[in-house]
């Protein structure tokens, strides 16, 4: 009964957001607070939603990001990530699970960034998925890259491009079905010590533009709250942030209408103050 009704989820998914075999969701609890808007925001979660982000990085730091969609247990996602800044750039590592033992994605990356001049970055990502389905369907393995650009400026500006699986990768030729090419592109400004709002938009070649927005505004220099909202379908989000030392815990849910709650959190660990 579990596994029917996981993959009725599956269906509705299809349905209502394009869902597809190496989808692209932005990890983070952070990002999962506003609306899933953070190609702009260059934070440690840059190493999945913009690599180029990685480049403005001081320090090495480690987390753990973990995401219950619509509360289903059979709908799991779990991430783990590294940044390493060097005087040459910034390393980043990925590995990101999701789903149980009857399907399950696992995707792992490695990406460099580095800056070009005083505002500029870019950063790229090489891909390694594995599509599994239980009984006799087996496994797919599959190689891929992500791009990623940002435009930092002192101006509390940020602009920032990703585009993810650029060249067309078959997964299967009948029926016919390839990793989808994603392209993001948003902004975000820093209106003040307190307050940062961004916005970004993504479009693949065969569905809808997807929207987002949200909004982070911290009460002191340890506790934040955050707001968001996306299309395509249209979803609400909201979560808070803390920050003690060098450890920073962020928790998040979202609400789709017809499929209820997805919550998240993330613990980030900086190993310099």
């Amino acid at each position: 009964m579990k596994i029917r009704i996981f993959f009725i989820a599956l269906i509705l998914l299809k349905t209502v957001n394009g869902f597809a075999i190496g989808e692209h969701t932005p990890a983070g609890a952070r990002s999962s607070a506003m609306g899933g808007a953070s190609v702009a925001l260059p934070d440690f979660w840059s190493v999945c939603n913009n690599q180029a982000g990685t480049a403005w990085q001081k320090g090495i730091s480690a987390g753990l990001f973990a995401e219950n969609r619509f509360l289903f247990k059979e709908m799991m996602a779990q991430q783990i990530g590294l940044v390493v800044p060097c005087k040459a750039g910034a390393f980043g590592l990925l590995v990101n699970h999701f789903g149980n033992s009857n399907y399950n994605e696992l995707k792992a990356g490695i990406s460099y960034a580095r800056k070009f001049g005083k505002y500029f970055s870019m950063g790229i990502q090489l891909d390694y998925l594995r599509i599994h389905i239980s009984e006799d369907y087996g496994s797919k393995n599959l190689f891929s890259c992500e791009i990623g650009l940002m435009y930092h400026s002192d101006s509390h500006l940020n602009i920032g491009i990703q585009i993810i699986n650029p060249v067309p990768i078959k997964i299967l030729t009948y029926p016919p079905e390839q990793l989808p090419s994603i392209i993001c592109v948003g902004l975000s400004y820093q209106f003040s010590n307190s307050l940062i709002m961004t916005t970004e938009a993504e479009k693949d070649l065969e569905h809808k533009p997807v929207f987002r927005a949200g909004a982070e505004y911290r009460f002191a220099n340890l506790v934040c709250a955050r707001i968001g909202v996306s299309t395509n379908p249209v979803s609400f989000s909201f979560g808070f942030g803390l920050d003690i030392r060098r450890v920073k815990i962020d928790i998040a849910s979202q609400y789709h209408q017809a499929l209820g709650f997805s919550p998240a959190i993330t613990i980030i660990y900086s190993f310099i103050k």
